[in-house]
């Protein structure tokens, strides 16, 4: 197999680099925020379709309603905005007090918005109305008087994920170590695993959660929430991990290998070695994740210096590697976001668009073709 890939647009997005990038179910438009405002792009043309007014808070958490229609933000100041994205315009605005909003998430019929901070809401899309709030063990009550003169730390919620039916939502609090689940249909905490955070299967048959930084991946399965397997490193570190389409396997990297991981068992199923120049450790060469292609055939993977590598997952060969010169981060140059480039694929059905924002406040997308050789 040979893979190709054409740089179809090159968007200037800000002066600096962006901070997310997401791309619409519908495969249609193209989202990237910086700290203060939301820019939404054409991807078939490269046009721009809109750009929010600068709010004066920090956006963190950023996501798509499924049907494509909304696009919402969290921010530092506990302010969560949901945007129209056919017209751009800002259509409500839902606030807590006294909180940070870190996460975002939308049900699968696009009806309802979940919200995480120190504790999860759920809002109603059409009308913004507050319709739950939703307790998990712990102190809610500290304030920004506590955090910033006592230095305590509420636990907050950093990620928040709906089943794909949405029978469940999973929060995760990393300063607790508690992943919560509860029930949408009586919004009652259902269990409480230990860990950072978790992520569904496609097929919402398991919930993957990895219980310390980097070494550690625990797999429950959500028709009993028992624990099915643990995949665990005995010296190196996971990291970007992402189920298969069809649920059996989980893909960690590990500096120079992706280990396809079997859900059922725990065990290691296949090897990719990464062959690629540079020092083994060198944390300018980690990947930034990991992205199966429908039929799981292909894995395309980011890396540090707004690279891309695209993978043959049987033949367990990289068909392509793009490196940037301009990609890698001057530390000396000012701001330098924290963490891996941002990096977004959208796969279609003859090959896939990736997208990476690069330190100069720009987004390059490309056209990535695969073929048999």
């Amino acid at each position: 197999m040979q893979a190709s890939a054409t740089l179809v647009h090159n968007l200037k997005a800000h002066t600096d680099e962006v901070a997310r990038l997401s791309f619409s179910p519908d495969g249609k438009t193209l989202a990237a925020n910086d700290d203060s405002t939301i820019i939404l792009w054409d991807i078939d043309t490269g046009s721009l379709r809109s750009k929010s007014e600068p709010v004066d808070d920090m956006f963190f958490g950023m996501a798509f309603s499924p049907d494509s229609k909304w696009i919402a933000t969290a921010s530092d100041e506990g302010h969560g905005r949901i945007w129209n994205v056919e017209t751009g315009d800002l259509v409500h605005t839902v606030s807590v007090e006294d909180e940070r909003m870190l996460s975002v998430v939308f049900d699968k019929d696009s009806k309802v918005l979940a919200t995480g901070s120190e504790v999860l809401r759920i809002w109603d899309v059409g009308t913004g109305e507050l319709l739950h709030t939703l307790l998990a063990p712990g102190d809610h009550s500290l304030s920004f008087t506590a955090m910033y003169e006592r230095n305590e730390y509420p636990g907050e919620i950093i990620t928040v994920d709906f089943s794909p039916d949405s029978k469940w939502l999973v929060s995760g609090c990393p300063n607790a170590s508690t992943v919560c689940i509860w029930n949408t249909q009586t919004w009652k905490l259902e269990r409480t695993i230990r860990g950072y955070y978790a992520f569904f299967s496609p097929d919402g048959q398991h919930l993957a959660v990895p219980i310390d930084e980097h070494q550690i991946i625990q797999i429950y399965e959500t028709l009993t929430w028992q624990l099915q397997s643990t995949l665990k490193a005995e010296e190196e570190e996971l990291f970007s991990s992402s189920f298969s389409p069809d649920s059996r396997s989980i893909a960690t990297w590990s500096d120079r290998q992706i280990k396809l991981w079997c859900v059922k068992t725990g065990e290691v199923i296949r090897t990719i070695e990464d062959r690629r120049e540079g020092s083994v450790g060198d944390p300018q060469e980690e990947a930034s994740a990991l992205v199966f292609s429908p039929d799981g055939r292909i894995l395309i993977s980011g890396a540090e210096k707004c690279e891309f590598r695209v993978w043959d997952v049987a033949d367990e060969n990289c068909l392509l590697m793009l490196k940037h010169e301009d990609g890698a981060r001057d530390p000396w140059s000012g701001w330098v976001r924290w963490g891996s480039p941002t990096f977004e694929v959208l796969f279609g059905d003859d090959g896939a668009k990736v997208a990476i924002a690069f330190p100069d406040g720009s987004i390059r997308l490309w056209d990535v073709r695969w073929e048999p050789t």
